[in-house]
């Protein structure tokens, strides 16, 4: 038995060591046992931890370059590498540093016509209106989607001439094809035009037809409602006006989930109401704001996979930051927030596989449309930016073979994964994020035609 857990031990040093076990270990540490208590110590002398070194080395050795990002590209054989590390994930999430990233949407519509056309997937779920992309969606003209789309998606990406293609195009042209793609939301942030029409109206005759208490009391249409509808605007004239407004919503949906199913669609608009309300009262600088939306999107998200498109794989279009999946920022501030992806990892079935694609960029220029632009940041020597071959002008790195090869192992080195800039230390990307997509040259999107 000693010899057995023994030769275990000259096994494992095999594996982990850099070089060779020495000749004749095992037989030492029979003839000599006290050797064997030293043994973790020779483990620990001999086995080295992976470091950024080896970060570095990876990047280097197995970066793919990718072709093209024009959208309209023929041909997706660059593309291979990227489709066999989502292997069989049912949510691939695609980010961007900021929301004027021009080469970024164009990548990103050239990902989500592969995704659609190669990988089956037939859902494109947005940061934009969980209220509008859904009940909206449904009811929208799908012979000329253009100007729902518009409407009901925020205008830094509707109006950006990067994704012209997308949205008055390739949309448009596969809902008149047997495999259409279908459009989502899954923001809390009810705001654009068909919820600003709609939604409290609908939610009224909701109510009204289930006959909820709610209803008869007498300040329901002078006050409740109001400020109902109030949820979508970043202010009220008193801080008592949101205790109200928080209690009543409270109400509804405990009245509500009396008369219908928990997963309900309408369940989960009042659920982002209140976490409207909840983000706009929170005046701290702690993140909270932000971990109020995104624990809220996290939960829309969950929806769509689960009950509306349950079984369909879905794309998802967001910031950098909102997919985060668990992984140390290394940075207070942001360790405290609760990214969209880092709760959603923690509240999806553990069948639901997803894969996580973080952008990043070498230079160039950034800003959103109506905003200045400005030079994004240098990269480092010792960043990920620079590891990447010169001779790539756009590429992708798959990090799950690293994760798989160094289990449990975190490597903190520097990455722009959260806007143009560094964080003040290195972190753990390669578990923020499942892969990255490099663009050497960033600039701005142009405002197309309306």
């Amino acid at each position: 038995m000693i010899y057995l857990l023994l030769s275990g031990y000259n096994q494992l040093i095999h594996r982990y060591m850099k070089h060779p076990a020495p000749s004749g270990l095992v037989q030492m540490l029979i003839t000599n046992p006290l050797y064997f208590f030293l043994l973790p110590a020779l483990l620990c002398i001999f086995c080295q931890p992976s470091s950024a070194q080896d970060i570095e080395k990876y990047v280097t050795q197995y970066t793919v370059s990718i072709r093209s990002v024009a959208p309209d590209s023929a041909g997706y054989s660059d593309l291979e590498a990227f489709g066999n590390a989502i292997g069989d994930a049912r949510i691939v999430m695609l980010g961007e540093q900021d929301h004027g990233d021009a080469p970024a949407f164009l990548a990103k519509t050239r990902l989500i016509r592969y995704l659609h056309e190669k990988k089956g997937f037939t859902v494109l779920a947005f940061e934009a209106d969980f209220f509008g992309l859904n009940n909206g969606w449904d009811q929208a003209d799908k012979n000329n989607p253009y100007f729902f789309l518009q409407a009901n998606i925020f205008p830094l990406w509707t109006f950006c001439d990067a994704c012209n293609y997308l949205f008055r195009s390739y949309i448009p042209q596969t809902q008149q094809t047997a495999d259409p793609l279908q459009v989502s939301g899954f923001d809390d942030q009810m705001v654009l035009q068909f919820s600003k029409s709609f939604l409290t109206k609908k939610l009224d005759s909701v109510l009204r037809s289930h006959n909820l208490p709610v209803t008869h009391d007498p300040d329901y249409e002078s006050k409740i409602i109001p400020l109902v509808d109030s949820c979508r605007r970043t202010s009220l004239s008193k801080e008592s006006l949101f205790d109200e407004q928080r209690n009543y919503l409270l109400r509804i949906k405990e009245e509500l989930g009396k008369a219908i199913p928990p997963n309900d669609f309408w369940m989960l608009v009042v659920d982002n109401l209140i976490a409207e309300s909840n983000q706009h009262r929170s005046a701290k600088n702690d993140g909270s704001q932000i971990s109020f939306r995104d624990e809220q999107m996290a939960q829309n998200l969950l929806w769509l996979a689960t009950v509306k498109y349950a079984g369909k794989k879905i794309i998802v279009w967001a910031q950098n930051g909102h997919v985060a999946k668990p992984g140390n920022f290394n940075d207070s501030w942001q360790d405290n927030i609760h990214y969209m992806g880092r709760v959603f990892d923690g509240i999806k079935p553990p069948s639901l596989k997803t894969y996580v694609l973080g952008f990043t960029s070498y230079e160039g220029e950034a800003g959103r449309i109506g905003t200045k632009t400005f030079d994004v940041m240098k990269p480092k020597k010792n960043a990920f930016e620079s590891w990447v071959p010169d001779s790539m002008n756009y590429a992708f790195t798959d990090f799950t073979s690293f994760r798989n090869t160094n289990p449990g192992v975190d490597v903190n080195f520097r990455l722009k994964g959260l806007g143009h800039t560094y964080l003040h230390k290195g972190s753990a990307w390669h578990r923020i994020f499942d892969g990255i997509f490099f663009i050497r040259k960033m600039y701005p999107c142009n405002q197309g035609s309306r």
